[in-house]
């Protein structure tokens, strides 16, 4: 429990820049011709009897790729700009302590 006190605003800071960043970057994704293109060629729901060209398997693993991509690339971008940032400060504080 202490640890989740520790500069939790800090820390919260960073996760909602990397959302907002990552939520963004969604945005302007959705409106290529990259994605229109996807959203026209998707089959409807019920509207015929024609079965998508998938197989069964990948009915059980997109939902999990979505949740992959939705939340660990935000949590792998928030690690790398820790682990920077740490570094940085690092070198910042031996270089203070080397020179003074």
């Amino acid at each position: 429990m202490k640890y989740l006190q520790y500069r939790w605003k800090q820390r919260l800071l960073i996760v909602l820049l990397v959302s907002i960043t990552m939520s963004i970057l969604m945005m302007g994704l959705e409106l290529t011709d990259w994605a229109v293109n996807i959203n026209q060629t998707g089959y409807s729901h019920g509207d015929n009897d024609t079965k998508p060209n998938m197989p069964p398997i990948l009915m059980y693993v997109l939902p999990f790729i979505k949740e992959i991509i939705l939340i660990g690339v935000p949590l792998f971008l928030t690690l790398i700009w820790i682990k920077i940032v740490n570094k940085i400060k690092r070198i910042s504080s031996h270089n203070k302590t080397k020179h003074g």
